[in-house]
């Protein structure tokens, strides 16, 4: 239960930052079906009047939306920003971005005025089970820039975050920790493990996996003695 609680601050508290305040929005999260689009989406109907668009492959769909996505598209066969538009013509107040490279542009593109992306990530720089140079250098080059003047008159915000360089923000985190501890006992957050490294791999797992080692399996006395016997046997 204490790893499981550790693990739940560290995917919950990116998108804590971002909608603990706010009511009535729309949200996008690409993908969705990993722990922090889990963790959002589970946060966001904490607070009233959320819509959540959420990207994830088709096998992935049903889980996201009983998980309470409103809005599910397949990435892989279909234009988020194409689709969102449709729906919502003006775009949508807070994007969660965890992809970089020109996903990030579309993101940005799609925010309302007033609107906010946070990006935490640069996952299109992995394209298989390692890194790629060749993605690295792609993602690199279409990275997205900005400048201030540029962000003022769009009426726009652009944020980043990273946990790892937190940690001198103690009293921030502690709170952070205590809110998310609350909303686990009123159980508004419900953490989901996946079960299988394999599955991480594959993208067919819908939420964290942790891997736990099996113990170490006693041998029996009985089993020990025969042992020694046959050591004694074979002097």
């Amino acid at each position: 239960m204490f790893i499981s609680l550790i693990l739940t601050q560290i995917q919950y508290s990116v998108p804590l930052f971002s909608v603990s305040n706010s009511t009535s929005f729309s949200l996008l999260l690409f993908p969705c079906a990993g722990g922090v689009g889990i963790a959002a989406t589970q946060l966001c109907h904490t607070v009233k009047d959320v819509t959540v668009f959420g990207t994830a492959s088709a096998s992935k769909h049903e889980a996201i939306s009983q998980g309470g996505v409103t809005h599910t598209i397949d990435y892989r066969t279909l234009d988020y920003v194409d689709e969102i538009r449709k729906i919502n013509p003006k775009g949508v107040d807070i994007v969660l971005d965890p992809l970089g490279g020109s996903d990030t542009q579309k993101a940005y593109n799609l925010l309302k005025p007033m609107g906010k992306l946070i990006t935490y990530g640069a996952a299109n720089m992995l394209t298989g089970q390692k890194r790629n140079l060749l993605a690295v250098a792609k993602t690199w080059y279409n990275q997205f820039s900005i400048n201030a003047l540029n962000l003022m008159h769009a009426n726009k915000a652009v944020c980043g975050y990273h946990l790892g360089y937190l940690d001198g923000e103690f009293e921030l985190i502690t709170q952070v920790v205590a809110k998310l501890l609350e909303l686990y006992r009123q159980g508004k957050i419900k953490p989901r493990v996946g079960d299988a490294m394999r599955r991480m791999q594959e993208r067919n797992n819908v939420g964290k996996v942790i891997l736990l080692p099996e113990p170490k399996k006693e041998v029996p006395k009985i089993e020990e003695d025969k042992t020694d016997e046959k050591k004694e046997e074979s002097k």
